[in-house]
């Protein structure tokens, strides 16, 4: 390549940069006719005064707040939509006009609005009487000597009030950015974390146990959280022991991705009138005092928020026993104290061959229902962690009343499923070769689907209709 072939490439890249971070730091690309020519980004300061109303935004960050006529986060997409609508104007002019005519009302403005500018530059806007056409209103911009028409629209958009851009979120988060969630209680802490596992995640919990997570538990709570919204707020009492939050219920932290912690506490119950979600008027719900990081007062948030991140510990685990392919499995063993003994591996046409006690085919039916049974077992509770040598005695699993053996293709180990004693009627304790953990899990199933004998083994399985039909099977008068 030539000397100005690589000048020209060196140019071209520059020029890909330069627009590149020209479009980030301007954002849109101003439409023809709009007065400012900006990008909502740029402004960091918003005031607008209505009669004697007067209100105040403010970004710091990347965050609106508000800061008069009271404090507090502000919802920075109700901000930006009133942005939107104040640089997107484009207004129509008349030149050599007397601005202190008293039929454009400009003396007294019904909407004065000043934005600021990253730069510092202050701009305002002032709204005066109607224009003929009831469309348009009467106004001047600071710095400019016209007269202009802006519409009405965008009065409209810049009329809120405090309580309309208040942020209600208790977090402003995607379900997917949370890596973390922590839920701190009186008598335990529960820590989960999110673990990325190819193209899918799963959840393992840290505390109080180290053991898989129930993903859709966990993130049923974090998408709660995310959901929450305050029906109301409160200002903080000096004596936090009034509103519960010396003691608080729960306190619940977020953990991002990008490292970032959001942390909120929860306090008292109680029952209150507070503001209807949609409509005028108020209605009595139940609610939790909650402080937030940031917000200068407490957010009052419907109870459904506490239930949430009350969840035992036990609703939070994995409570899958087993966790194989089907299809990969070559070879099943089953070992019983009342059931019938029997081994079946998988032969290349993939039918069900009897190694012991014959050299038989078993119909798939039998083999599948059984691996079925296994795939789908559930702790019903979790006995023991780490259990000793005299816990298996207990059990009945240091001689178990049945085990289960899977040969599983490209696996060295096999899986093995061990069922000891009932510790009440339909329930089994049961062990894997998995983990140590013992479990109580309902075998009724699984049991019924083990051949008491070999006949039962090698028998295809009657379908419901079929059976119906057999005389035997009838309903006796």
């Amino acid at each position: 390549m030539k000397r100005y072939q690589f000048t020209l490439a060196a140019l071209l890249i520059f020029a890909i940069l330069l627009a590149w971070v020209l479009t980030q730091e301007r954002g849109r690309v101003p439409e023809e006719g709009e007065i400012f020519r900006l990008s909502p980004q740029r402004i960091v300061k918003l005031e607008v005064n209505q009669d004697d109303n007067r209100l105040v935004l403010e970004r710091r960050d990347q965050q609106w707040y508000l800061s008069e006529p009271l404090q507090g986060l502000a919802d920075s997409d109700k901000v930006d939509s009133m942005l939107e609508s104040l640089v997107q104007i484009k207004p129509g002019k008349r030149e050599d006009v007397d601005l202190t005519n008293p039929d454009y009302g400009l003396a007294q403005p019904v909407l004065t609005v000043t934005f600021q500018t990253r730069a510092g530059r202050a701009t305002t806007v002032k709204l005066g009487a109607e224009s003929g056409t009831g469309d348009d209103h009467f106004a001047t911009i600071s710095g400019r000597p016209e007269l202009y028409l802006i519409k009405t629209s965008f009065k409209t958009a810049l009329e809120k009030s405090p309580d309309d851009l208040r942020d209600r979120k208790l977090v402003d988060l995607k379900k997917d950015d949370v890596r973390k969630l922590k839920i701190e209680r009186p008598a335990t802490t529960i820590i989960a974390e999110r673990i990325s596992a190819g193209d899918t995640h799963k959840w393992q919990l840290h505390q109080p146990v180290e053991a898989a997570a129930d993903r859709f538990a966990v993130e049923d709570i974090v998408d709660g959280i995310i959901r929450a919204k305050a029906a109301d707020f409160a200002d903080r009492p000096e004596d936090l022991s009034s509103v519960g939050l010396d003691k608080p219920q729960a306190t619940v932290s977020l953990t991002t991705k990008d490292g970032q912690e959001r942390t909120f506490r929860i306090g008292k119950q109680i029952e209150k009138d507070v503001p209807k979600e949609y409509g005028e008027g108020t209605e009595q719900k139940r609610v939790v005092y909650v402080d937030m990081e940031q917000r200068p007062q407490l957010l009052l948030v419907t109870a459904d928020l506490l239930n949430q991140v009350s969840k035992s510990l036990f609703a939070l685990r994995d409570k899958t026993i087993l966790d194989f392919a089907r299809e990969k499995v070559l070879q099943v063993k089953v070992q019983s104290k009342q059931k019938l003994n029997f081994a079946a591996s998988k032969n290349e046409d993939g039918e069900w061959i009897l190694a012991a006690p014959a050299g038989m085919q078993a119909p798939a039916d039998r083999i599948d229902d059984i691996l079925w049974d296994l795939d789908s077992l559930q702790a019903v509770t979790f006995e023991k962690e780490q259990p000793e040598q005299g816990d298996l005695m207990e059990y009945g699993l240091a001689v178990p009343y049945t085990v289960i053996t899977l040969k599983i293709a490209r696996q060295s180990r096999p899986i093995k499923v061990r069922l000891g004693n009932k510790p009440q009627p339909n329930a089994r304790y049961c062990q894997t070769s998995e983990s140590e953990q013992v479990y109580q899990i309902n075998a009724t199933v699984l049991l019924n689907d083990l051949p008491a004998d070999l006949k039962a083994l090698t028998s295809p399985k009657e379908t419901e209709s079929e059976s119906l039909l057999q005389p035997n099977t009838l309903p006796q008068p």
